[in-house]
């Protein structure tokens, strides 16, 4: 019952930092969304999380370590995007003497 509060606990934490990326209203906006009639987002992964504690955590863990490691990767991403670049050019304008 503890884990069970604990793991609701670190949703809102996730929830919460998510919001500082995004903005709240975007986020309560994607949450509030729904299928026809049936349950919101939101309800939804509380009841996921209530029913299966140690499979939210992993999976707030794993998000928590994407959001740690994506500034890195984007930065790493557009530095071999501007390498390649510049070696291509490189590469044409050698073909062209």
């Amino acid at each position: 019952m503890i884990k069970k509060f604990g793991v609701l606990g670190e949703v809102d934490k996730l929830v919460e930092r998510i919001e500082g990326i995004f903005g709240k209203k975007t986020v309560e906006k994607f949450l509030d969304k729904r299928k026809g009639l049936g349950r919101s987002r939101k309800v939804k992964i509380a009841q996921y999380a209530w029913k299966k504690p140690e499979s939210t955590k992993r999976r707030v863990k794993r998000i928590n370590k994407a959001l740690d490691i994506a500034p890195y990767a984007a930065t790493g991403a557009g530095t071999l995007a501007i390498a390649s670049m510049l070696s291509g050019n490189n590469k044409e304008n050698k073909s062209w003497v």
